[in-house]
């Protein structure tokens, strides 16, 4: 069976670093090639290595993995190839929260976002575990877009001083191939209800109306005043200038209010338990 583009990345308003998203398809196409012309038995670990690990322990810490791309609804296959389930992570942080001999819940994030649809849900489990036991972030080589948005609301976020956080912002893409059919000679017609005139929007078979273009506007705008929303909300120091979609180095963001210490997962895992110290006093 060859492994399909995931529909949840592809198809929805995206949270995602944008250099990030060609390597994440060329994975899926590699892959794809691989097993169409031989068999899946002939893939190796080697293919697999991103694949996430489930929550697992560390003096009293659970640490939950959050890598990838991000999305809801993933299938087997999809997490197989690295990508992480919100769904996934939401029970997860829910279990730790709940887990009388969990101290604290640490996020080992190296992920560049995914799929709007599923996020806010994500970080709101991150914000509802925070109120009851710490919950920390560490950020290695990459935590942005809507791996961002799950790390804002944790109890603290460490960031690699060298690695990549932010990208606070969402976009949505289609093609537009009205100009190269035109050229061929062929020119496409789709027929909606004149009170449905939305239902084509995005089509990449013609160019969008300009009721299209506001629409789909406001659609990212909304999705967008969310996620900044939440990231004012829960990281105050933070501006406007720092969410305009840009990435900031570790070092950066623990200046900026993006993060709040420069370090990585050890520091977390320390800094996680010493929060649960004094919170038990």
């Amino acid at each position: 069976m060859t492994p399909t583009f995931p529909e949840a990345i592809l198809t929805q308003p995206l949270c995602i670093y944008e250099p990030a998203l060609p390597a994440f398809i060329q994975r899926f196409e590699r892959i794809g090639a691989r097993m169409a012309a031989t068999a899946p038995m002939a893939l190796s670990i080697s293919d697999f290595v991103n694949q996430r690990q489930p929550m697992t322990m560390r003096d009293g810490v659970a640490i939950i993995h959050v890598n990838d791309a991000l999305a809801q609804g993933l299938t087997n296959i999809d997490k197989m190839l690295g990508m992480t389930d919100y769904g996934d992570v939401s029970r997860e942080i829910q279990a730790g929260a709940e887990d009388s001999s969990v101290r604290a819940i640490v996020l080992q994030i190296s992920s560049p976002g995914g799929s709007v649809v599923g996020a806010p849900e994500a970080a709101q489990a991150v914000a509802n575990a925070a109120a009851t036991k710490p919950v920390v972030a560490s950020i290695s080589d990459i935590g942005a877009s809507a791996a961002y948005y799950l790390a804002a609301a944790s109890s603290a976020i460490y960031a690699q001083g060298s690695g990549l956080v932010g990208s606070i912002g969402t976009r949505l893409q289609f093609m537009d191939y009205a100009g190269m059919l035109a050229a061929n000679g062929v020119t496409p017609h789709i027929i909606t209800p004149k009170a449905s005139d939305l239902k084509a929007a995005a089509n990449p078979l013609r160019t969008p109306t300009q009721a299209e273009n506001e629409w789909l506007q406001a659609h990212v705008e909304s999705f967008n005043a969310a996620f900044t929303g939440w990231v004012s909300k829960h990281r105050p120091k933070a501006t406007a200038a720092e969410m305009r979609g840009q990435v900031f180095t570790g070092n950066e963001a623990a200046q900026n209010g993006l993060a709040d210490y420069v370090g990585n997962l050890g520091d977390a895992i320390t800094g996680a338990l010493a929060l649960a110290d004094f919170q038990s006093r």
